[in-house]
């Protein structure tokens, strides 16, 4: 007799587990996996195959992890797509139910995205998706939450008018200036998805995404020298390492993320990049050499990595690309901060590039144009 396979919450759940326990969040990892069960309760006893394809990792997987590779602290994160058996991934009526569970339950803070929701969760979105969910933690300390909203529910050439109402809207419309400044290149340097820090405090983020497609390294370079750290040399060295020494990024744009987290200055604003793993190497494990590379002035960061990586991986890492979906770096005076971001690769190896779930919709990101005045 054939032994069914777990549901998609049980096995994900597991590998988050598993993964708690190699960072030592003792009682921390395990209110944070009670948390991610939570949050996932509406999957059901779905299996991989019952829901649609996520966003969230490349290959279809509707949960991502991420370790925060720096610092004596060690965070774990989960991001997840709220998705329901048989019905479209851009799952409006899901999203909304999510967020009262987290405010009742966890008493995280609703102000803006109720000022968002029907403005970012409408039932006939245009794109394949329309939110994220996510938490983190570290060990003692309280789970933090986040949603993500993608900006191309009205359509590609509609996000960035989409996005500055979105910031007008939660009375940030003074920061449209800096989202302006950082798309050099207009209709490759796209904004696609905005995130909120679920609590009702003064220092929660807002953050925009960018897609820079068709970037080269010096591109890259271009964007972030605005921004505190980020040198020209040390930025295409370390593309460069990440995607095997080419000089762009022809398949797969990077992806800068723009953290608006003082929203009463323009002067505090921050800058991330994102280098996407899955499609610049023939396997895992030349992504993992390769990070070695990137950070070998830095072992401990390496062990931690190590060591999670052995318990999400599922199979040998030559076998193909997957498991590794993005890095993310800022550099730092003394060190960088890293985080690395897995799948548990729960559909196939090799996605394409933008993943599976994205493929019919990535030419009309290529020309988004809207606001730029």
């Amino acid at each position: 007799m054939t032994e069914e396979p777990a549901t998609v919450r049980d096995t994900c759940a597991t590998i988050l587990e598993k993964t708690a326990r190699t960072l030592q969040l003792g009682v921390s990892g395990t209110e944070f996996v009670a948390t991610f069960r939570a949050m996932t309760d509406h999957w059901g006893a779905s299996r991989p195959n019952d829901l649609p394809l996520s966003d969230v990792s490349p290959d279809g997987s509707p949960v991502e992890y991420a370790v925060d590779l720096d610092g004596h602290a060690p965070a774990l994160q989960f991001a997840m797509e709220p998705l329901t058996a048989g019905v479209p991934s851009r799952d409006s009526a899901a999203a909304r139910t999510l967020m009262p569970l987290l405010a009742e339950r966890y008493g995280t803070g609703t102000t803006r995205w109720s000022a968002l929701a029907d403005l970012l969760l409408p039932d006939d979105a245009y794109g394949p998706h329309v939110s994220m969910y996510g938490a983190e933690v570290r060990a003692g300390a309280p789970i933090r939450f986040k949603v993500w909203f993608y900006l191309d529910v009205n359509g590609p050439d509609k996000a960035s008018d989409l996005l500055y109402t979105a910031l007008d809207r939660m009375g940030t419309a003074h920061l449209w200036p800096v989202v302006q400044a950082h798309a050099h290149r207009a209709g490759y340097d796209v904004p696609f998805l905005l995130s909120l820090d679920l609590a009702d405090v003064p220092t929660a983020r807002v953050k925009v995404y960018f897609r820079h497609f068709a970037a080269d390294t010096e591109e890259v370079a271009a964007v972030l020298k605005a921004y505190p750290s980020f040198e020209p040399e040390e930025v295409r060295a370390f593309c460069k390492t990440m995607i095997g020494g080419r000089r762009g990024f022809s398949v797969q744009p990077p992806v800068t993320c723009l953290s608006l987290f003082d929203t009463q200055s323009l002067e505090r604003a921050a800058a991330t990049l994102y280098i996407p793993l899955w499609t610049y190497a023939e396997h895992d494990g030349e992504v993992r050499r390769r990070i070695h590379q990137a950070l070998a002035a830095h072992p401990q960061a390496l062990r931690r990595y190590d060591s999670v990586l052995a318990g999400i991986a599922h199979r040998g890492l030559d076998a193909g690309c997957g498991i590794h979906n993005y890095i993310s770096w800022q550099p730092g005076r003394l060190r960088p901060r890293v985080k690395v971001y897995l799948s548990p690769e729960m559909h196939d190896v090799n996605p394409p590039p933008l993943g599976v779930s994205q493929q019919d919709h990535l030419g009309g990101w290529r020309a988004g144009k809207g606001r730029t005045e």
